[in-house]
C-alpha cells in the first residue's frame, strides 16, 4: 500500500478510513472508480476497534426477519429529516452487509438481540481483512495526513484537498469526486474530531448541532452514591413537559453521577436534545415493570398484611436490591423510623411507596461527554444531501457518508450498519452517475 506523502490526483478521493469510507472505497474500486482515501491517523479504522467492546458489533439482524426489512431498520434511526435512511437502507441493508462481508472473507455469527460480530469475536479481524480488501484492490490510503481544507472549483479538477504531514509538510491532493467519512464527535481519541463538520461548512454545508447519542445520563439527586452500583430489570420514561417522549426496558444501573445501562443510552438522545434546548428532562423510573399499578398496590398491600410484624425495611427483602431499600426509606421520609412496623404504616406513607415503586423521577441535567458516547446525534443537514444517493445538492461532485450526517442509530450494530450502508450507496451512485456521462 502506497503510504508516500507525495502530492497525487485520483478520480475520487475519501476523506476517512472509518467504517463508511473503507466500505466506500471497496465497492468504488470494485466499481471501476480510481479512488484513494486520506487518513489523519497511522492506521485504518482505529475507532472501529472501540466497538462492541472490541469485538465490533458489525449489524444486527432482528430487523432482518420480515417482509419489510428496510422499513423496519429505518425505525431504529434519527434524523431531523426522518424519511432520510430508508432510501439508503433498501439498497443496502443487513442481508447484503452479511453477503458482502462475507465475500471479503468475513463470516459472520449471532449473539444476544440479533447483534453481529465477526466469528472470531475481534474488531481487529473487520480491520484485517479491510487491509487485505484495500491491497487486493491496489487502493492507496495516504496516511498521517490530516485534511485543513478543501476548495471547490467548477472546473477541473473539482477538488483541491490541503492536507498537512506530522512532519508540518503541505501536502496537496486533487480530484473530479470527494466523499466525507469524516464520523462525528465521539471517541475523539481515535480521530473523530468533528472536523469534517468544518470542511463541510466551509463548502456550504449547515451543521445541525450535535450532540453526545448512545450515552449516561448526569442526574440531580442527592443519594447517587448510596445507589451507586445497584442494577436491576426496569423500564426508564423520558419525560419532556408532562409527556412521555421515549421508554425503554432492560437492565438498569446506578452510577456515582447519574444513571447507566442498555435502556438509558437508548434514551440519551432525546434527552441530550431537549437539554441542549433548554427544556427541563425527567427521567421516570419503574422498578416493578411487570406489574401494573393496580396490581402493585394490591401485592404491598397482602404483602404489609401478611407480614406486618415485620419492619417495613425487612418486608421489601427478596422484592428488591437491598441497597435500594434505604434510599426508598429516605425518599418515603421514613428513614429516621428503622423500627416501623408495615402494620403501622400511614396511607401517605403507602402512597409514597406506591408512587417510587411505578414512577421514581429523577431531574436530567446534562448528559457525560462525546468522550464517553458511542455515536453523534446531529451533524450535516441531510435536506441538502439528495435522497437515495447521498449527493450534495449544492456542491456536484461532494458525496457524504456515516457519522458526519445527521442521521444516528439505536445501539446494537445500527450505527455500523449506516456506515456500511451510506459508503455503499455513496460509491454505487457515484458509479451509476459516471456510467450516464
Amino acid at each position: 500500500m502506497n503510504k508516500n506523502q507525495t502530492s497525487k490526483h485520483h478520480q475520487l478521493i475519501i476523506i476517512g478510513a472509518g467504517g463508511a469510507g473503507l466500505m466506500a472505497a471497496v465497492t468504488a474500486r470494485d466499481l471501476g472508480i480510481d479512488a484513494a482515501i486520506i487518513e489523519g491517523n497511522d492506521r485504518i479504522g482505529k475507532k472501529v476497534l472501540t466497538t462492541g467492546n472490541g469485538r465490533c458489533n458489525i449489524t444486527n439482524e432482528s430487523t432482518a426477519m420480515g417482509t419489510d426489512e428496510a422499513v423496519a431498520l429505518s425505525r431504529k434511526y434519527h434524523s431531523n429529516q426522518t424519511g432520510f435512511p430508508l432510501p439508503v437502507l433498501q439498497q443496502f441493508g443487513v442481508r447484503q452487509t452479511i453477503d458482502l462481508f462475507s465475500t471479503l472473507g468475513l463470516p459472520l455469527i449471532s449473539l444476544e438481540d440479533g447483534r453481529m460480530y465477526p466469528m472470531s469475536l475481534q474488531a481487529a479481524s473487520v480491520l484485517d481483512i479491510f487491509q487485505l480488501a484495500l491491497e487486493d484492490r491496489n487502493v492507496p490510503v495516504y496516511f498521517k495526513n490530516k485534511v485543513v481544507d478543501v476548495i471547490f472549483s467548477p472546473n477541473h479538477p473539482r477538488f483541491t484537498i490541503k492536507c498537512r504531514t506530522e512532519s508540518e509538510e503541505q501536502v496537496v491532493y486533487t480530484s473530479e469526486y470527494l466523499f466525507l467519512c469524516t464520523g462525528g464527535l465521539t471517541a475523539p481519541k481515535t480521530g473523530t474530531d468533528g472536523s469534517g463538520y468544518v470542511l463541510a461548512e466551509r463548502l456550504g454545508h449547515t451543521l445541525i448541532s450535535p450532540v453526545p447519542g448512545i450515552v449516561q445520563l448526569k442526574l440531580d439527586y442527592p443519594y447517587l452514591k448510596e445507589l451507586s452500583g445497584i442494577k436491576f430489570e426496569g423500564l426508564g420514561h423520558i419525560i419532556v413537559r408532562g409527556e412521555v417522549i421515549r421508554s425503554e426496558y432492560g437492565e438498569i444501573l446506578f452510577t456515582d453521577y447519574g444513571i447507566s445501562g442498555p435502556p438509558i443510552l437508548q434514551l440519551s438522545r432525546k434527552a441530550a436534545y431537549h437539554l441542549g434546548s433548554g427544556e427541563a428532562v425527567t427521567l421516570s423510573v419503574d422498578l416493578m415493570p411487570g406489574r401494573t399499578e393496580e396490581e402493585v398496590v394490591e401485592f404491598l398491600d397482602m404483602h404489609w398484611g401478611i407480614f406486618g410484624h415485620r419492619t417495613v425495611a425487612d418486608s421489601f427483602i427478596g422484592i428488591l436490591n437491598k441497597k435500594l431499600v434505604p434510599v426508598l426509606l429516605k425518599e418515603a421520609e421514613i428513614d429516621q423510623q428503622p423500627h416501623l412496623l408495615c402494620q403501622d404504616l400511614s396511607w401517605k406513607t403507602k402512597k409514597k411507596f406506591y408512587r417510587i415503586l411505578k414512577h421514581w423521577e429523577f431531574k436530567v441535567t446534562d448528559t457525560n461527554s462525546f468522550t464517553n458516547a458511542q455515536t453523534t446525534a446531529g451533524g450535516i443537514d441531510t435536506v441538502e444531501l439528495k435522497e437515495g444517493t447521498l449527493e450534495s445538492k449544492l456542491v456536484p461532485g461532494l458525496y457524504l457518508a456515516g457519522e458526519v450526517m445527521d442521521v444516528d442509530g439505536d445501539c446494537g450494530g445500527y450505527n455500523l450498519q449506516w456506515a456500511w450502508s451510506s459508503g455503499y450507496v455513496a460509491a454505487m451512485s457515484l458509479a451509476k452517475h459516471l456510467s450516464s456521462v
